[in-house]
């Protein structure tokens, strides 16, 4: 009996001393001495190695409201330093505050310092326990601080939410992926693949017309209105240094060979009346599994791909009832993607050198040891591919607009 005392009594000690700890961290560490970090931009600095900015929540103080996040605005400072821990401590010391990372939602780059090489900002991150290798990596067109800046949500008015829901756009555009700052530090040390991340840009309200609404990249299309900032297209990397971009129809194709497309919309030229188009909303049919071979060291891959295609517009003169007008649209689609999508693999291969489609897991079975891989150098190799691309489009006729 006394042995079961004393345990009961070595129970409630313990807790008491994790409750008090407890009490005195929030009390030294709590809410109004923490500065939480929506957003991270590094930029080329000026007069040092880089410009970090830090979008800040700033508690809501009116009258009945709440201090948490999803009530927030938020403001944006930065300062020049040597380097991200360096800058965070010179952010410590100007807020009056420690800076919190653990509700960072995304980290923006720009170009101009993609251009030079990331890995070193995302390694320090990484190794930063507050820092979330879950939040969404974004290239700008533009400075990144100016990208927070106009970062301005128009249909969620919470800053961290804002953040979390702008990149599954991904989910029913095609026109961009969603990517993590842990799946692009993948993509760096893997032998197999190159990186891509998602590509933004200020909107400018661009003047630039095309028949085709996914031939833009990020801050080129002719959107007028109160959002600031738009994501469309990826940046593509080589290593951990940009190389290139893709825009809106080259995104698709990449979703459609890399076998993540969710769905997305086509516009393809009229087989049936001259000048005029017609939107196909489409998604994948089956899984794309490329088949590749190596052909005296170079890589032939080949990509069946099956889609469901949807009507989503017509001419009054088109009559579906007819099964050869079907035909005739299934045809156009089909030799609409496959054009596309021999464009978009070339510009990977030979323009860009950059295998972001995981092709190299294919390749793998060919060699017996890793030093055996290692010395074949896909990633080298890539550049020697050559591709066969065959699409089925299947115009589902259940979703066919019928006269009546």
């Amino acid at each position: 009996m006394n042995h079961k005392i004393r345990k009961l009594f070595a129970i409630i000690l313990m807790t008491f001393l994790l409750v008090s700890s407890s009490y005195a961290y929030y009390g030294i560490n709590g809410i109004d001495n923490l500065a939480y970090v929506l957003a991270i931009g590094l930029d080329v600095g000026d007069n040092n190695t880089l410009n970090l900015s830090l979008q800040i929540s700033m508690p809501n103080n009116s009258e009945g409201g709440s201090s948490s996040s999803q009530s927030s605005s938020s403001v944006v400072d930065s300062v020049e330093c040597s380097s991200i821990n360096s800058g965070i401590s010179l952010f410590n010391s100007y807020l009056g505050k420690e800076v919190n990372l653990s509700h960072c939602k995304v980290l923006v780059i720009s170009e101009e310092l993609a251009t030079k090489g990331i890995s070193e900002y995302l390694y320090t991150l990484s190794n930063n326990i507050e820092f979330r290798t879950d939040s969404n990596i974004i290239i700008s067109k533009c400075d990144a601080k100016t990208f927070l800046e106009y970062s301005t949500p128009v249909l969620d008015k919470v800053s961290a939410r804002y953040y979390e829901i702008a990149p599954t756009s991904s989910e029913y555009t095609g026109y961009t992926e969603s990517i993590t700052c842990n799946e692009f530090l993948t993509s760096i040390i893997d032998t197999y693949s190159e990186p891509v991340a998602i590509l933004g840009s200020v909107n400018i309200k661009s003047t630039q017309k095309s028949s085709q609404d996914s031939s833009y990249t990020a801050g080129e299309t002719p959107i007028s209105g109160n959002n600031g900032v738009e994501t469309m297209g990826l940046a593509v990397f080589n290593e951990d240094k940009l190389v290139g971009e893709l825009n809106g129809l080259e995104s698709i194709c990449h979703l459609i060979i890399s076998n993540k497309l969710k769905n997305a919309q086509i516009r393809i030229p009229s087989p049936i009346q001259e000048l005029d188009y017609i939107d196909l909303y489409i998604e994948l049919d089956k899984s794309v599994r490329p088949i590749l071979y190596l052909t005296n060291s170079s890589p032939y891959i080949i990509s069946d791909i099956k889609i469901t295609a949807k009507m989503q517009s017509m001419n009054e003169n088109i009559d579906l009832k007819d099964d050869s007008i079907k035909a005739k649209i299934e045809q156009a689609a089909q030799n609409y993607l496959e054009q596309n999508l021999y464009n978009y693999l070339y510009k990977t291969s030979k323009e860009l050198h950059a295998d972001i489609d995981n092709f190299g897991l294919y390749a793998l079975k060919y060699f017996s040891t890793t030093s055996e891989w290692e010395k074949f150098n896909w990633l080298h190799r890539y550049k020697d591919s050559f591709f066969k691309v065959s699409v089925d489009v299947n115009l589902s006729s259940s979703y066919l607009l019928t006269n009546t």
